[in-house]
């Protein structure tokens, strides 16, 4: 089974416009004012970027 992305919205402080968001090379990652982060699972290419690059690793790729 292909590994997938997961938003941990216990973690994400949902008080900011997410970066990683802005890192995404597809445009996976969207963001409803300052919630924590939708992956469209359709668009994801599984490259790590956004989980990489979320500074407090609400993003992971399992």
């Amino acid at each position: 089974m292909e590994n997938q992305l997961n938003v941990i919205a216990e973690i994400c402080p949902q008080d900011h416009p997410c970066p990683s968001v802005r890192v995404c090379p597809v445009g996976a990652l969207t963001q409803e004012g300052f919630q924590a982060p939708k992956v469209d699972r359709e668009v994801c290419i599984r490259c790590g970027k956004c989980a990489a690059f979320c500074p407090k690793r609400a993003l992971v790729l399992e």
